[in-house]
Formats: C-alpha cells, structure tokens, sequence
C-alpha cells in the first residue's frame, strides 16, 4: 500500500485505551488523563474491519517482541 505521508494531521498522546470487539469490526479508543484531576477525555476512536483489528493485534506484540530483542543485545555488547 502507498500512503501519502503529506496526509499526515497530527499526534495524540493517550495514556489508556478501550477496545470493543464484535463480530464485524474492531474499535479502538484512546483516552488521555488528565494528571490534574485524574478525569479521562476520549481523544480518538478508530473503528477497523475485524481483520485489520486483528492484524494491528499482532503487528504490535511483534513490534514489541523485536524492540525488547534489541534493548537485549544492546545490554550484552
């Protein structure tokens, strides 16, 4: 897949998540706490056809995998 990185509209910093499964799609929400008054805000919802949820799924536990991989060969040299 192309993606125009132009296209690009900004960041969000979320410190919590919901996710809702059904049978048709996966939903994402990301909420960002406040640290003042610990109250959470729901800063972006995407909604995935249930496939693209469960590859996203797996895609971050092996980005993770790879990441703690590397912080490990780093410690031994």
């Amino acid at each position: 897949m192309k993606v125009n990185a132009g296209t690009f509209v900004g960041s969000i910093y979320s410190q919590a998540v919901s996710v809702t499964v059904t049978d048709i799609d996966v939903t994402i929400e990301f909420i960002y706490i406040n640290p003042r008054d610990k109250a959470g805000q729901l800063v972006s919802r995407v909604t995935l056809p249930r496939k693209a949820g469960e590859e996203l799924a797996k895609t971050i536990l092996t980005t993770v995998k790879i990441h703690e991989s590397k912080k490990k060969g780093e410690e031994k040299n």
